[in-house]
C-alpha cells in the first residue's frame, strides 16, 4: 500500500511527544524504515553502546525484533533491550491495516546497574563511563510508564484524525471517496456512488477491498461513525438528531452499530466524554 504523508506535521507532533515527555520517539514506515530524517536525541547511554559497530547492530537487531512482533500481533509490544533499558513500539493501523508504527523508550526502570557490567565489557566500553551514564538517565517507575504508553496511543489517534499518514488514492478512487464524504448523510448506494463518479461497481469493489479492506457498504458505515463521534464530542445536538444528519436510517440502527464500533452506546459515550465539563 502507498501512504502518503504529511512531515511537517509528523514533525510537530514527534516534537511535542518528545518535549514534553523527555523520551525519545519516532515514526516508522510499515518497512521499519523512518518516516522523517528528525531523529530526536539518543540518550548518552545508547550513542556510546552505539558507537561500537557490534553494539549497533545489536541495537538494531533488538528493534527489529521488537517491530516484527507488533507486527505480528497488531498490538502494542514492549521488551527490554540488550542493553537494560525498556523500549516500546505501537501499530498505527489504518482499517486493521499497519500503514507504520510508533516507537519509543530508551527507558531506565532499575537503578541497579551491576546486571549490565558484562554486557558492556563484552562490547569493549569503559564501564565506569558508562555507569556514569546509566545513572544520569531518569528512572521511570511502570504506572508512569503505562501512563506514556497510553499517550502514545493517543497520539497515534492524533496523527490518524489530522491524516499525517494516509493511503495514497488514484483520480478515480479519490473521486469516491470525496463523493461519499459530502453525500454522506444521504442513503447511499453503489450504484449511485458509480453513476455518480464514472468509476465501475466492480471497480469500486476492487478499491475498498485493496485500499481499506472492506466493502462499500462497511466504508459508508465507518464513515458515519467517525463523523458521529465528532458530533457527540462537540454537543449541541440529540442522539437522534445526529444519527440523521450522519445518513443512518434510525436512532435504533445508530446505537446498534455504534455500540458494535465502539463498544459504548451512542448516550454511554456522550456522558463519559462530557463527564466533569
Amino acid at each position: 500500500m502507498t501512504i502518503d504523508y504529511d512531515i511537517k506535521k509528523i514533525d510537530k507532533a514527534l516534537s511535542d511527544f518528545y518535549n514534553a515527555i523527555g523520551i525519545r520517539i519516532d515514526l516508522l514506515k510499515d518497512d521499519f524504515s523512518p518516516i522523517t530524517s528528525n531523529q530526536h536525541e539518543i540518550c548518552d547511554y545508547c550513542l556510546a553502546i552505539q558507537s561500537c559497530s557490534r553494539g549497533k547492530s545489536i541495537c538494531i537487531w533488538s528493534d527489529t525484533k521488537l517491530l516484527e512482533k507488533c507486527k505480528a500481533t497488531k498490538k502494542t509490544q514492549v521488551h527490554i533491550c540488550h542493553a537494560g533499558l525498556v523500549d516500546i513500539a505501537t501499530p498505527v493501523l489504518y482499517d486493521n491495516t499497519i500503514i507504520g508504527y510508533i516507537i519509543f523508550g530508551q527507558i531506565k526502570t532499575d537503578t541497579d546497574f551491576s546486571v549490565l557490567k558484562d554486557y558492556i565489557k563484552d562490547l569493549g566500553l569503559d564501564t565506569d563511563k558508562m555507569e556514569e551514564c546509566y545513572s544520569n538517565l531518569l528512572l521511570f517507575k511502570p504506572n508512569k510508564i503505562e501512563s506514556i504508553t497510553n499517550l502514545a496511543s493517543m497520539l497515534v489517534k492524533h496523527i490518524l484524525l489530522e491524516k499525517m499518514l494516509k493511503p495514497a488514492l488514484n483520480d478515480g478512487f479519490r473521486v469516491a471517496i470525496d463523493f461519499i464524504d459530502k453525500n454522506i448523510e444521504r442513503d447511499l448506494s453503489i450504484k449511485e456512488i458509480s453513476a455518480s463518479t464514472n468509476v465501475s461497481k466492480s471497480v469500486l469493489y476492487k478499491y475498498f477491498h485493496e485500499k481499506f479492506n472492506c466493502t462499500v457498504s462497511e466504508y459508508i458505515k465507518r464513515k458515519r461513525i467517525e463523523k458521529s463521534i465528532k458530533l457527540i464530542e462537540k454537543g449541541g445536538l440529540s442522539i437522534e438528531e445526529i444519527s440523521q444528519s450522519v445518513g443512518f436510517s434510525s436512532a435504533s440502527y445508530f446505537s446498534k452499530t455504534f455500540k458494535a464500533h465502539m463498544g459504548n452506546s451512542p448516550l454511554q459515550y456522550k456522558k463519559l466524554h462530557h463527564k466533569g465539563k
